[in-house]
């Protein structure tokens, strides 16, 4: 069967991007479509962590992170027998609502904050269809003018699924498909390889410390030489007698083609498997690897009448590989961009948009791809990490440039020095 439907935005992408610009935009009175390959019934495994500016972002959205989650204060920061508690900066980014549920972060299980986007996007009078799979774009005289959607109809009778395809018209399409964009490529999208990426693996395990107020970070996992990995292992409560456990390596690593993510996971798993009170041969959901671009590494994030954000452009932060409130953000962005180019009819507008997404991350992105890369290096990273981790004071900078919750005003510490000395080492360093 096919038919066909039109839109002022089609949105490819029913994640935290898409659905923070399908929210933008339906509130501003933007007939708004949004397209998403899942079902919903998937269980969703990656980090659940929300850094507090993330938490910030979501409320902003009108998006209730107290019903969703599970709050934390800090995290305890660790590096072979050694620990140190760092609670979230509490002055840190001028966006912060001063109120106490804004200054901490929160585990929030993936599926359920994707549940909760999609409905209050719903809400805001976006149009959102799960099994959707946005298969090709439709392009008319070089403008992308829609896409060929693929809906999974509902199960029949004899338990046999069909699939129909139609014809989505829009005036502007926004790219929001994660890390691994099939559509984004289509549209000719692509990753520079001499930027990092995040290689990924996690899982979920039962514990009865499921609700500890505080998260486990480590960093310079071992791997199997005993030699510091550039990256980190995590431990996130979820607050419902579950932890979210995973293990991130960056590319920038030398040895990251001899690291074996899912056994650096299993052994991480076993150091910890005490203190957490777990059994770490009953997982709850088995291992999921992914790749994540990293640092703004995938363009380009515009076309004539098209716009790409969150994992699909890359844009997830290169010092912890997360991508929450880059993805809030960005979609944010694309939004406030789509929102003036609809109401003036002008789609020059969106030749704004990398600018803004420079003007809010490219700095950032490039000090954290340049100190990857000076990590990479196993006896620089076991020289830092050894002298940092006896230091309460440089574990919370530390913290604080790598969750980006900088001060922008008032009293400035250790964090804000060392960032500042950094982008000046960055203006006479290449772009990667």
């Amino acid at each position: 069967m096919s038919t066909r439907t039109s839109t002022d935005v089609l949105v490819v992408g029913g994640g935290p991007a898409g659905c923070a610009a399908a929210i933008v935009l339906a509130e501003a009175g933007h007939e708004v479509t949004v397209l998403d390959q899942r079902t919903g019934r998937e269980t969703v495994t990656r980090g659940d962590l929300v850094v507090p500016a993330a938490v910030t972002a979501l409320h902003e959205l009108d998006v209730d992170v107290a019903r969703l989650g599970h709050t934390v204060l800090g995290t305890r920061m660790w590096h072979g027998d050694r620990s140190v508690a760092v609670r979230w900066p509490t002055d840190g980014s001028s966006r912060r609502a001063a109120t106490t549920a804004a200054t901490a972060g929160a585990v929030i299980a993936r599926d359920r904050l994707d549940d909760a986007l999609r409905a209050r996007a719903v809400a805001a009078g976006a149009d959102v269809r799960m099994g959707a799979q946005a298969t090709s774009p439709l392009v008319d005289r070089g403008f992308v003018r829609g896409a060929n959607v693929m809906i999974d109809d509902a199960t029949i009778d004899d338990g046999a699924n069909t699939a129909s395809t139609i014809e989505i018209g829009c005036r502007f399409l926004l790219v929001a498909d994660g890390a691994n964009s099939r559509f984004g490529r289509g549209l000719g999208t692509h990753r520079d390889r001499r930027w990092p990426s995040a290689v990924t693996a996690s899982t979920i395990v039962a514990s009865d410390r499921g609700s500890d107020a505080w998260l486990e970070t480590h960093l310079g996992p071992l791997d199997a030489n005993a030699n510091p990995v550039t990256g980190h292992a995590w431990v996130h409560p979820r607050g419902d007698g579950t932890l979210n456990i995973g293990v991130t390596v960056s590319s920038s690593y030398r040895d990251v083609f001899g690291v074996n993510i899912v056994k650096l996971l299993d052994a991480f798993c076993v150091s910890i498997a005490d203190r957490w009170r777990f059994d770490p041969t009953r997982l709850l959901v088995e291992p999921v690897r992914r790749r994540t671009p990293l640092g703004g590494s995938v363009g380009p994030t515009m076309g004539p009448t098209f716009l790409v954000a969150g994992d699909a452009a890359g844009m997830a932060n290169p010092f912890t590989a997360h991508g929450m409130l880059a993805a809030l953000t960005t979609g944010r962005i694309a939004a406030e961009v789509l929102d003036e180019a609809l109401t003036f009819g002008n789609s020059t507008t969106l030749q704004r948009y990398p600018a803004r997404l420079d003007e809010s991350f490219a700095r950032y992105h490039k000090v954290g791809r340049l100190s990857a890369r000076f990590l990479g290096r196993p006896w620089l990273l076991r020289t830092a990490l050894r002298s940092g981790i006896r230091s309460e004071a440089a574990m919370g900078a530390a913290l604080r440039i790598a969750t980006n919750e900088l001060r922008t005003g008032g009293d400035r510490g250790g964090a804000e020095r060392a960032y500042r000395l950094a982008l000046q080492v960055a203006r006479f360093a290449p772009s990667w």
